[in-house]
């Protein structure tokens, strides 16, 4: 294949060259050379060091960007990568971003190497999704770092810039049916020849753009980033030798996949596999769509492989590239959180098996531009790395639950300001959900997403400043999130007024809302996926004037009793003088059964308003007494609900194996399934009373009863009744130990379909 058809290749199938040789042209000389005998000390002092480059990068972009998607939200990253792209180390801002960096960079070696080239003094730039980035808003803007006539190293940066173009102002282009419809991605251009502006290629740039002057002032702060690490890392290089800063590289990769397979030696063998179901493709589909994810552990790798989604459909699709990043930003912080976020290292221990043209590996020219694909496949990819290390007693406090922004309630805005110019922009308050249950502890109150490390919804003031609304309230809604054992963090409700302008928008975007992304953990229900809520032409402005306003959602509804959810994925919603605009973002979801929550825990949630006393009855099984629990009561009422569990089952088998509660435990499948030698062979079994499920063969599930309920029937006023959004009904299936009642694990599915087998453990596992 010539070289311009494997250019136009990975342009339209997506960029991925794992496992090959970079083809580079001769020409460009490569540094290689690196010590092998570094001290601890300069280990350290250096390995610091390049972490605090990549803060004050960060920050130097922050200090001139002048977008508040940047200064206020943190929805930006940086990296130091070595001479062939490997991500060494990544600052702490949006961490999918990692796993795009190294593939821009090689694209760029491979492609560009020869024509245009690559040479002291360059800075290049791409927002080319198929190449690598998360949508064309993504903005990379990178350079090379030589030493002696040799590359040595890259510094690079990706920002969301604010407004790019595409039929909807923002960016987020949700009507899109195809890429067309969105601002133009660039594949990798020079933007800086050997110190030189390129004139054309910056007005190319900025010409998309309804907002040019903001635009070219981000475009400059990212390229003051960039030049600011390369300074600071030819600093290093003087002060500590090439040879010893490329040594402690190579070490901090090597450590790191070292560290990451260590843990995954504790995890066995074998399959794990979510099938989840979401909607929103476009806007006015009521159609759900497939999304299929299955992780195999083998020894110190982790496969993944997206075979059984459904095709791209829409405009929440994302590129190969991009899942691929988005794999590595789950497994990051749930297997690396002590490596300094070395990306390369993790990638060593990954391996990816994309099914091209789905939802998640689309080919171009799928429409992406809304992140939903992003999020969806991050959210997934949390779970089921997080039910998988579930069955390593050692790796357990690594769980996290699904947190803020699984199923996305964005709120992009545009139109014309208080002083009659154009703005567009997007307020982070639909990331303010909370995080999800941990195995040992709740989820951390608003404590947003697994997204980022820094992402930030920003203080009302800042957002006032820059977009024409008023903050009416920004209050912690009186509730959890998901119920479980330990339950998710709960979610701030925003309010909205529209101030000074008659011509101002709002989104009602991301998903329909009545199909949470949100499955509980070891037999947790679900967190909610939030909603919106809107009214036009209200009583505020008078309600303001008088030094009154509605101070909550509840009084919000009262002031303006003719509001209602506002149509699903609508980009131009009014929010005028007069008009409110209320956002609930997603509750996380909780971790293990609800019986098993501490009833001290349970009263003091009821003390707190994270809870009602008739929900810690229903839900809890927790009878309190003056606000205490009664620990009798609670018992009997713990026991009596188990009972009423029993009784309701389904699908039950037609006989039961018994308990083998006093045979070996040889390893567990999930946290709430071990395998036991059972006569001499190996039998999944409940982890709590040891009651036999199946054969290995069968899969767990098949001894199993089944619950299924309605998810609006948890909480009515926090989950959207599927009628609401969707064509089809949706149900918690929840699988049940017929011995014990414990909840041992759930789906979010449709009435009729089919139970799929969600753990294969290998047969090396079972001995």
């Amino acid at each position: 294949m010539s070289e311009y058809s494997e250019r136009w290749r990975s342009l339209n199938e997506g960029y991925l060259p794992d496992g090959r040789a970079l083809e580079i042209d001769p020409g460009l000389a490569l540094h290689e050379a690196a010590a092998t005998d570094i001290d601890p000390i300069t280990y350290e002092v250096v390995r610091s060091r390049l972490w605090a480059i990549n803060q004050d990068h960060m920050h130097t972009i922050r200090r001139i960007s002048g977008s508040g998607v940047t200064v206020y939200a943190w929805d930006f990253s940086v990296s130091i990568q070595t001479e062939l792209g490997d991500g060494v180390v990544f600052g702490p801002g949006i961490l999918f971003f990692a796993g795009c960096a190294d593939l821009v960079v090689k694209w760029t070696l491979e492609h560009r190497s020869g024509n245009v080239g690559i040479n002291p003094g360059d800075v290049f730039a791409q927002c080319d999704p198929w190449v690598g980035t998360n949508h064309q808003m993504d903005a990379a803007v990178y350079a090379p770092v030589f030493v002696d006539g040799k590359l040595f190293c890259w510094v690079y940066n990706c920002v969301h810039q604010q407004e790019v173009g595409g039929i909807e102002p923002g960016g987020f282009v949700q009507q899109a049916k195809d890429t067309y419809y969105e601002a133009t991605g660039f594949p990798p251009l020079k933007l800086i020849d050997a110190g030189e502006w390129r004139a054309d290629l910056v007005d190319a740039w900025i010409r998309r753009s309804r907002l040019p002057e903001l635009n070219h002032l981000e475009l400059k702060s990212q390229v003051a980033g960039v030049d600011f690490a390369r300074a600071r890392l030819e600093e290093t290089i003087a002060t500590y030798g090439a040879e010893t800063v490329k040594g402690v590289m190579h070490t901090m990769v090597a450590n790191t996949k070292e560290v990451v397979r260590s843990r995954l030696e504790s995890v066995p063998d074998g399959t794990w596999r979510d099938v989840r179901l979401c909607a929103g493709a476009l806007p006015g589909d009521p159609e759900l769509y497939r999304l299929e994810l299955a992780i195999t552990k083998d020894g110190g790798t982790l496969v993944f492989d997206n075979d059984g989604t459904d095709p791209a459909v829409g405009s929440f699709n994302m590129t190969p590239g991009v899942w691929r990043a988005t794999l590595l930003h789950a497994a990051l912080p749930l297997l690396a959180w002590d490596q300094y976020l070395c990306g390369a290292g993790v990638l060593a221990c990954l391996e990816f098996r994309p099914s091209l043209g789905a939802i998640t590996t689309a080919r171009h020219p799928a429409a992406c531009s809304t992140s939903l694909g992003t999020t969806n496949s991050v959210t997934q990819a949390q779970y089921l790395l997080s039910k998988m290390l579930g069955s390593a007693p050692e790796q357990r406090r690594s769980m996290l639950g699904s947190s803020a922004i699984h199923t996305q309630t964005y709120t992009q805005m545009f139109g014309t300001d208080r002083h009659g110019a154009p703005y567009a922009n997007f307020p982070f308050d639909g990331i303010g959900g909370g995080s999800g249950a941990c195995s040992f502890r709740d989820g951390i109150d608003h404590g947003g997403g697994l997204i980022s490390t820094q992402l930030r919804i920003g203080n009302a003031e800042e957002w006032e400043r820059v977009i024409p609304f008023l903050y009416l309230y920004r209050r912690e809604l009186p509730t959890s999130g998901g119920h479980g054992r330990w339950r998710g963090g709960t979610t701030l409700a925003t309010g909205w007024t529209g101030w000074g302008t008659d011509a101002s928008f709002i989104a009602s975007g991301g998903m329909m809302q009545a199909a949470t992304q949100a499955n509980g953990l070891s037999g947790a229900l679900p967190g909610s996926a939030g909603m919106f809520w809107s009214a036009l032409d209200t009583e505020v402005r008078d309600r303001l004037a008088a030094g009154t306003w509605p101070a909550d959602g509840q009084e919000l509804r009262a002031m303006a009793p003719h509001g209602d959810l506002p149509p699903a994925k609508k980009f131009d919603n009014r929010l005028a003088d007069g008009d409110v605009f209320e956002v609930v973002p997603p509750l996380a979801a909780g971790h293990g059964d609800p019986l098993l929550r501490e009833p001290a825990l349970v009263a003091d949630d009821v003390r707190r308003r994270r809870l009602t006393t008739a929900d810690a009855d229903r839900i809890y099984g927790v009878v309190l007494r003056d606000g205490a629990a009664d620990g009798e009561a609670t018992q009997a009422r713990r026991d009596e609900l188990r009972a009423l569990r029993l009784a309701a089952l389904t699908d039950l088998p037609a006989t039961r194996a018994g308990s083998a509660a006093e045979a070996r435990v040889i390893c567990f499948a999930l946290e709430t399934v071990d395998v036991r030698a059972v006569d001499g062979a190996p039998r999944l079994c409940c982890a709590a009373c040891g009651e036999v499920l199946g054969t290995v063969q069968e899969g767990y599930r098949a001894g199993c009863g089944r619950l299924e309920m309605a998810p609006d029937a948890i909480d009515p006023e926090l989950f959207l009744a599927p009628a609401t959004q969707l064509r089809e009904t949706l149900v918690l299936r929840q699988y049940v130990c017929p011995g014990c009642a414990a909840l041992l694990d759930s789906d979010i599915c449709r009435p009729g379909d089919p139970s799929y087998r969600d753990v294969a453990l290998a047969e090396a596992a079972l001995t």
